[in-house]
C-alpha cells in the first residue's frame, strides 16, 4: 500500500473545510475519508501474486502492484472526490477481482459515516446503522438522501446553468 500517499492525503483532509462532510456536523471520532477509500479498495482488489497466470514473474507482479498503487494514489486525493472517471476506473478494478456481483458493505457502528460514504462512492451498496440518533441523522443526510435525489439535483443544476430555472435565495429572520 502507498502509505505515505494515503497518510499525506488523510492529514490534509483535516484542513479542508469547503465541501467536506466534517462541516456537516462535528463528529468526535471522524475517520479520514482518504484512508477509508484506500482500505475499501485494497480489501476488494486482489494482489497480483494471486494471479500467477497473468503475472508470472515477481517483476510483473510488482509492476501491476505499482499500477494499482497509482489508482489508490488518485483515489485518496481530495480534489478527485467528485471525479466520476477515477471512481469508474476503481470500480472496474474491483470488478476484475470480485466479479459483477459486488459485495455490500455494512457498518454497524457507522458514527460519522465515513465507511458507508466511501463504499457508496466506490459503487458498492452500503448499509449503516448506529445506536446514536445523531449519527443516524448524519448518515441519512450524507449517504441516503444524496443518493436518493442525485438525478433530480443533477437535473436542477443543469436547469439553473441553462437559466431555465432561477435559483431562489431564502432568508429567514428570527424574532426573539
Amino acid at each position: 500500500m502507498p502509505l505515505d500517499v494515503i497518510n499525506k492525503a488523510s492529514a490534509r483532509e483535516k484542513s479542508i473545510r469547503h465541501g467536506h462532510p466534517s462541516t456537516l456536523h462535528l463528529w468526535w471520532a471522524r475517520r479520514p475519508l482518504a484512508t477509508a477509500r484506500a482500505v475499501l479498495f485494497a480489501s476488494l482488489v486482489d494482489d497480483p501474486s494471486e494471479h500467477e497466470d497473468k503475472f508470472p514473474t515477481p517483476e510483473a507482479q510488482q509492476a501491476e502492484r505499482e499500477r494499482l498503487f497509482e489508482i489508490i494514489g488518485e483515489l485518496v486525493e481530495w480534489e478527485n472526490s467528485g471525479n466520476e472517471e477515477i471512481f469508474a476506473n476503481a470500480l472496474a478494478e474491483i470488478k476484475k477481482s470480485v466479479g459483477e456481483d459486488l459485495p455490500a458493505v455494512f457498518d454497524p457502528f457507522a458514527g460519522g459515516g465515513t465507511i458507508p460514504l466511501e463504499a457508496q462512492r466506490l459503487g458498492l451498496k452500503a448499509y449503516a446503522s448506529d445506536l446514536n440518533p445523531v449519527a443516524v441523522m448524519i448518515n441519512k443526510a450524507m449517504i441516503e438522501l444524496p443518493a436518493k435525489f442525485k438525478n433530480q439535483l443533477t437535473n436542477l443544476s443543469a436547469a439553473i446553468a441553462a437559466r431555465k430555472v432561477l435559483p431562489m435565495i431564502f432568508s429567514t429572520t428570527a424574532n426573539f
